[in-house]
């Protein structure tokens, strides 16, 4: 971490469509900063008689918190109706929750979920499908690199704006739609994903580069708090209000 700061609606990029990048997609656009939310790299477990939609949407199942701590041994697909490894008013954040609730218009708040597969396709999937990500998350764009680009400002007579992130992209699979090659950005947020599994290098230049982690604690509940704290802290560094938390309840 470091003291750099950056205002909405500052350009954010999210490697990683993981249960942490999701999120931190989420928290960003809550803030009003237009973030992109992308695959990054070739890490979910092999999925092919899934939904293609939920493919490459929450844990990887390759060495990630689920393969090492609950999965034991057997493939997503495979657990796929099994309960879900936290409670279910404990799977997903009280963002994620508002964020679905939302979409939904719905008064009455849309059944939890209970097993693994609803906590992948009606919490995590449904995220990224809600209005505040809708158009912005690109599940099948892998990172192929990262490289930083002078960024010019006339109004910048010390030359100190840090620069530009150039990620370039390459896709899985085919689209109708126009997908870009490449996309620059202010800030990088690295979420959950494995060193194996990706290809780019972290740039020399990482004043704005962030990386997420899911910790090794045995508990689902306690590695999911875990995380909403390491987002809670970029974001509070980036707003430069130490005291922002999102996820602290309003009074009221």
């Amino acid at each position: 971490m470091n003291d750099s700061t950056l205002d909405p609606p500052g350009s954010i990029v999210v490697i990683g469509t993981t249960v942490l990048g999701i999120e931190a997609a989420l928290y960003g656009r809550f803030l009003g900063y237009d973030v992109t939310l992308v695959g990054g790299a070739d890490a979910w477990s092999d999925r092919s008689e899934l939904d293609p939609a939920v493919r490459r949407i929450g844990p990887t199942g390759r060495g990630d918190w689920l393969d090492r701590h609950w999965l034991s041994g057997r493939s997503i697909p495979e657990a796929w109706g099994d309960a879900s490894p936290m409670l279910p008013d404990r799977s997903l954040s009280s963002l994620a929750l508002n964020a679905i609730a939302a979409q939904r218009g719905d008064e009455i708040p849309a059944a939890l979920p209970v097993t693994l597969g609803e906590w992948i396709t009606d919490g995590l999937l449904a995220v990224t499908r809600s209005d505040l990500l809708r158009g912005r998350v690109m599940p099948d764009a892998i990172v192929t690199s990262v490289e930083t680009v002078d960024v010019e400002d006339e109004d910048d007579d010390d030359g100190q704006i840090p620069p530009d992130y150039l990620l370039k992209y390459q896709f899985l699979e085919a689209s109708d739609e126009a997908l870009p090659e490449s996309q620059q950005c202010e800030c990088v947020i690295v979420a959950g994903l494995q060193g194996d599994h990706v290809e780019w290098s972290k740039p020399e230049s990482d004043e704005y580069w962030f990386e997420l982690s899911e910790s090794d604690d045995e508990n689902a509940e306690t590695m999911l708090r875990d995380g909403y704290q390491q987002i809670v802290a970029v974001y509070a560094q980036l707003m430069g209000r130490e005291e922002l938390d999102l996820y602290r309840p309003q009074r009221g």
